[in-house]
């Protein structure tokens, strides 16, 4: 009986609330692609229900590089350090789903196979947040989701930050949570910009190196909206400055 009461509780505590009680008059807000807000120390995104389903390009780079750690040409300022494609997209119980997306596989409806195709590569979801709170935008005529995105940002995940494959290569290792802090998170008509400052443990490429400093970087991920309709995708031709996987 007790833990059904506490089940209860805790399903009631994470049912949406009114979105005066979510996004106080303590918030400091910035309007655009989404509205973001901080109440104290926490990020909220208030993502349209008109750009759920559309599709993101993620650019993540190093604004600010940690000391003594290159590779060579690599690993300085300005670097990029990983991208996706992401969807927002709304699930059960009051929740918002983050999608990566990939195109390696694709069909045109006119070959029949696109139905096949799209059964067989359903897109993993990399993130959840449940839903804060919803508010009716006069102005977009839509319904907007408020979640918070403190979390997701404060960790280390390959959406917003380092891929695993930069990671291995500059001998980075876990997330020091306590030295990591978002800076600002900030909204424009297109496109979002995050800046974070991430410190990490390093990982020796020889178990018998001892390297006692961690590596501190400023970091800044642009999530960007792209067109509603793709661009026709072309043939992969490596000197021909086709990417590979990009069809927007």
């Amino acid at each position: 009986m007790a833990a059904k009461k506490a089940d209860d509780a805790d399903s009631k505590s994470k049912k949406p609330k009114e979105y005066g009680q979510v996004i106080t008059k303590k918030a400091k807000t910035s309007k655009g692609l989404f509205t973001v807000h901080k109440v104290d120390n926490n990020y909220f995104f208030e993502i349209p229900d008109s750009l759920l389903n559309r599709d993101f390009l993620v650019v993540n780079r190093i604004a600010k590089s940690a000391a003594e750690n290159r590779r060579g040409f690599i690993g300085y300022a300005g670097d990029q350090i990983g991208d996706n494609v992401i969807r927002f997209e709304k699930g059960p119980n009051d929740k918002i789903f983050i999608k990566t997306i990939s195109f390696s596989e694709r069909a045109a409806d006119t070959l029949g196979m696109y139905r096949s195709v799209l059964n067989s590569n359903l897109q993993p979801i990399v993130a959840a947040f449940d839903v804060k709170a919803y508010k009716n935008d006069s102005i977009r005529k839509t319904r907007n989701s408020v979640i918070d995105v403190t979390d997701f940002v404060n960790g280390d995940n390959p959406v917003l930050f380092f891929d695993e494959r930069f990671k291995r290569f500059m001998s980075i290792g876990n997330l020091f949570s306590d030295r990591s802090y978002i800076d600002t998170i900030k909204s424009y008509p297109m496109n979002i910009e995050i800046r974070a400052v991430k410190t990490y443990a390093p990982k020796p490429q020889n178990p018998t190196d001892i390297s006692a400093d961690p590596l501190t970087y400023e970091l800044n991920s642009s999530i960007v909206l792209l067109p509603k309709n793709p661009m026709t995708p072309r043939y992969f031709r490596s000197p021909g400055g086709i990417f590979r996987y990009r069809v927007h």
